[in-house]
């Protein structure tokens, strides 16, 4: 389906909101990021992907504010991403999973409600009840990906290949977090007609237990230091809410693995406080009952879109398994969802847009 997007040039621009010191610190990275050549296409991206959330300046501006806007240490981390994408094979991955791994990987992680807060930033979705440790890509579950014969190759091949390789605790949640970044952000800027590039997270913690809370720990360790080194400044707030009475011994155990960027921006609501609090961020219509809200949200069941997302992809509901944007022969951004099914890597058209938000594809 083709629908129509209006840009509003104010907020179209990542930039937009630098100050000058700001936009200096961000021409100094762009520079030192062109003599080490981590700008434009990496290493096992698609021919048609687009670079938003990779490298495009919303990304970059992200990791400079990460580092108070000082390009230096911005560079180190930003090289120290880069290189972790490439010894993991995230592209590969992300473009091999299995629909059905991706779909329950999709019921542990947050997940995306597929609604906006009062700000125009995406709503995710966890309920703790969900959370298990094999669950996470540990020991005890084997999540696969479908290995591509050439990752520049646009649409890949589809013939069967059963040889699956096993997908790391770190390389799942690199798939989780790009569904986020490269997909949902990015469709957020068009409903939304401004940058998006953070996230709400809801977390309903009502039924979480002490031994939970220790069997997550190592989860919790990896994943805050995958957010804060890899997609830093990706997360507005993370709202735990229903906190249990011992809640407090629970995040004893939890606070030594979490890294002080993370915490800084947990907010611990009681019962009671859970919807005054929201009230404030989200309306109603976009909450999920299970926080106080209206919206019949479950943790793992389908994305409820907006009819603002409805009418910019121009269908009611999202297929299962990983998306990204690419460009098609036009130049148009294009939804295509990706994985793999019955051992064939998948390349599905889900929505082209009428206009792109840029110029067109990237060198």
């Amino acid at each position: 389906m083709t629908v129509g997007v209006q840009n509003n040039e104010d907020t179209s621009k990542p930039g937009h909101k630098l100050d000058e010191e700001q936009k200096t610190a961000l021409d100094t990275f762009v520079r030192l990021c062109e003599d080490n050549e981590l700008l434009g296409r990496l290493d096992g991206m698609g021919e048609r992907d687009v670079l938003d959330a990779i490298n495009d300046e919303t990304a970059l501006i992200r990791f400079l504010r990460a580092r108070k806007f000082d390009p230096e240490p911005a560079i180190n981390q930003f090289f120290e991403a880069i290189l972790f994408r490439k010894e993991k094979g995230i592209f590969e991955v992300y473009d091999g999973i299995r629909v059905e791994d991706f779909e329950t990987a999709n019921a542990v992680y947050p997940q995306w409600t597929g609604r906006l807060d009062k700000r125009g930033l995406p709503i995710f979705f966890v309920a703790t009840s969900n959370i298990k440790p094999s669950m996470l890509g540990f020991s005890g579950f084997n999540y696969g990906y479908v290995p591509s014969s050439d990752s520049d190759s646009d649409p890949p091949s589809t013939e069967p290949n059963q040889q699956h390789q096993r997908i790391d605790v770190l390389q799942l949640g690199s798939v989780m977090f790009d569904s986020y970044t490269r997909f949902v952000f990015p469709l957020c800027s068009v409903a939304a007609q401004k940058q998006v590039t953070s996230a709400v997270i809801l977390v309903d913690a009502a039924t979480l237990t002490l031994k939970q809370g220790f069997d997550l720990r190592n989860f919790a360790k990896e994943a805050t230091w995958l957010l804060s080194t890899c997609y830093p400044e990706t997360v507005d707030k993370i709202f735990v809410c229903n906190c249990p009475s011992y809640f407090g011994a629970i995040w004893k155990i939890l606070k030594g693995w979490v890294d002080p960027i993370t915490a800084a921006k947990l907010v611990f609501l009681a019962p009671a406080e859970v919807y005054p609090t929201l009230k404030e961020y989200i309306d109603d219509d976009d909450l999920p009952i299970k926080v106080g809200g209206k919206l019949d949200f479950e943790h793992g069941g389908p994305v409820d879109l907006s009819d603002a997302f409805k009418k910019a992809l121009g269908r009611d509901q999202l297929v299962a398994g990983p998306h990204k944007w690419v460009y098609d022969e036009k130049g148009r951004r294009s939804v295509v969802a990706v994985g793999s099914v019955d051992g064939k890597l998948r390349y599905e058209v889900v929505a082209t847009l009428n206009e792109s938000l840029d110029s067109g594809p990237e060198e």
